[in-house]
């Protein structure tokens, strides 16, 4: 049996900036939760920005409905949890700016070969390292924003693959090495928390540029597939200002995008 790296509280506050340190109101870790969303929603007594992550989930959810599943202490299960009195901002660009933020985290890692398909799945040659589920309602006159990141680390060398449903990928086979999962964390929650703080003022702009260097599906033909209007195959053109892809001539808020990588 390999080594586990368990997450400590002291070990990712340690490695947080004095600017984090003093921004993040609290950070819990759980042993095991149904889902580290749902538990962030659930802490209405804690301040914000909140932070909680999980060794395991047993109903981890991902986009489209989809469950995440990831083994015991074998990747990252974070959600951060912020409130905006106003935000005028569309809670789609935030999504696809979070997005960007952990590509950036992964970038600095020394990843490469990797990208962003759209809004918000890592891909690793055809395969899947991460995805973000952005969850948000309106709640004591405030945009509750709850952000989940779902990143395969270390996964075991036997592992039941039935239940996952698309191919997948971890970070030590992408970098090649092991990296410490709480100064990964401490990384993840320190650049969210940026993101979470600018965003309002900045928008969207500010990642363009960087989504479009990490875009996967820019100029290739791609099937859109969006609730109650079926299935829409074009060529993907990037995004606007408003974090929507553009497929041929039109713009979409909201689908699944499928193509071949």
């Amino acid at each position: 049996m390999q080594d586990l790296e368990l997450l400590e509280a002291a070990q990712i506050w340690a490695a947080l900036s004095t600017n984090s340190q003093q921004s993040l109101a609290h950070l819990d870790i759980l042993d095991s939760v149904d889902s580290t969303n749902s538990y962030a929603f659930a802490q209405q007594d804690k301040a914000v920005p909140y932070a909680c992550l999980a060794e395991y989930q047993t109903a981890g959810r991902g986009q489209h409905g989809r469950q995440w599943l990831s083994p015991y202490a074998s990747g990252l299960c974070l959600s951060l949890k912020h409130r905006y009195a106003t935000l005028k901002q569309p809670l789609a660009g935030l999504n696809i700016a979070l997005a960007v933020t952990v590509a950036r985290v992964l970038r600095k890692l020394g990843a490469s070969r990797f990208g962003l398909k759209w809004p918000n799945d890592v891909i690793w040659q055809k395969r899947k390292l991460a995805g973000l589920l952005l969850e948000s309602r309106y709640i004591n006159h405030e945009y509750e924003i709850v952000i989940g990141i779902g990143m395969n680390i270390k996964m075991p060398q036997t592992i039941d693959t039935k239940k996952i449903t698309q191919a997948w990928v971890d970070l030590y086979t992408v970098l090649g090495h092991s990296i410490s999962r709480n100064k990964l964390a401490a990384m993840l929650i320190e650049q969210c928390l940026e993101t979470l703080f600018s965003y309002p003022q900045l928008g969207l702009v500010a990642f363009m540029d960087d989504w479009h260097s990490f875009d996967l599906t820019y100029g290739k033909t791609v099937t859109l597939k969006i609730p109650q209007q079926g299935l829409i195959t074009g060529t993907a053109w990037g995004i606007n200002e408003l974090g929507a892809l553009r497929v041929d001539k039109q713009y979409y808020a909201y689908g699944e995008v499928s193509l071949r990588l």
